[in-house]
């Protein structure tokens, strides 16, 4: 059994990175640099997904978790605290594609909020958790050379070779949904017991309230966006699910007390943000395929089918 947990302890070291560099290598690929310019031109949308993400989720999330610190057993507060400090995440793009939301309202502000959690994170996640050994630094050159590096990547080979960019976008793809499905597998699998308490106690009505705080944060953010937004819950979807690449590549830069405990928060989290959002983004975008009057099928539901953008 421990041989086991250690196998499964090594492979979640190989899935996270693979996953970060495949997920944004992917996003790069499919995100032209217009998507970035017409975005950053509004500057009101800007700030309100900005704000959202980086000071109404982050401070009012911590507060929460310092409050019910009784109930968040073995660093798990921690988890959730470096979770909600991680922005920006790739698969907000398939949920976009699952509500029917425009492509560049998605991907604009997906990688806004990206470069924004490579900023934000070594700053502030240490400040937050003084216990916790998380050195800046670190997390810099960590989330540069496994997010930002990727992303620029495959912004540039898609300028370059836009035929190729495509094919290359579905290979990355597969292979971060690969190591995604590794990740939560090796992550529950070696601290199976732990998850099993965790799920039989508040802890999962906490991350519940916490990822219901971030689509409310969000969706005020959409209320408060400019004219280039055209639906308003685009910034809820992806204000709530969180950054879990950057959060687990922040988690393990602290090794001697990142244990299985703080990963395990932050996959806890991050599954409670899928199970909420996808039956979500499915039925409004059901919804409004059916007012547009459009074909559905199976694969255009679940946003596989169709073009990236209206």
């Amino acid at each position: 059994m421990h041989t086991l947990e250690s196998l499964l302890g090594a492979l979640i070291n190989i899935s996270v990175p693979i996953f970060a560099i495949a997920s944004m290598l992917s996003m790069g690929l499919r995100t032209p640099l217009r998507a970035f310019r017409k975005q950053l031109r509004d500057r009101r949308t800007v700030f309100s997904v900005l704000g959202a993400n980086f000071v109404v989720v982050p401070a009012v999330g911590t507060l929460l978790v310092w409050l019910l610190s009784d109930l968040l057993p073995q660093q798990t507060g921690e988890g959730f605290v470096i979770a909600l400090c991680a922005a920006g995440a790739p698969f907000v793009l398939q949920l976009g594609a699952m509500a029917r939301i425009p492509y560049g309202e998605t991907a604009g502000p997906m990688a806004v909020l990206l470069l924004g959690s490579i900023l934000f994170m070594p700053l502030v996640v240490p400040f937050l958790l003084r216990d916790v050994s998380v050195h800046g630094w670190s997390v810099a050159q960590l989330l540069l050379g496994t997010m930002l590096s990727p992303m620029i990547a495959g912004i540039v080979i898609a300028a370059v070779w836009p035929g190729w960019s495509d094919r290359f976008a579905r290979i990355a793809g597969s292979v971060a949904a690969v190591s995604a499905v590794l990740m939560f597998l090796s992550g529950f699998g070696a601290n199976s017991s732990l998850v099993l308490s965790l799920i039989l106690s508040p802890v999962l009505l906490v991350a519940v309230g916490l990822v219901a705080l971030a689509f409310v944060a969000g969706r005020l953010s959409g209320d408060l966006a400019g004219d280039t937004l055209t639906v308003v819950d685009g910034p809820a979807i992806l204000t709530s699910q969180r950054n879990i690449a950057a959060a687990l590549l922040v988690a393990r830069t602290g090794a001697e007390n990142g244990d299985g405990s703080i990963v395990v928060a932050i996959l806890l989290l991050s599954a409670v943000g899928f199970v909420m959002l996808v039956p979500y983004a499915l039925v409004s975008g059901l919804l409004r395929r059916r007012r547009a009057r459009e074909k559905i099928s199976l694969g255009v539901l679940l946003g596989v089918v169709g073009p990236k953008s209206d």
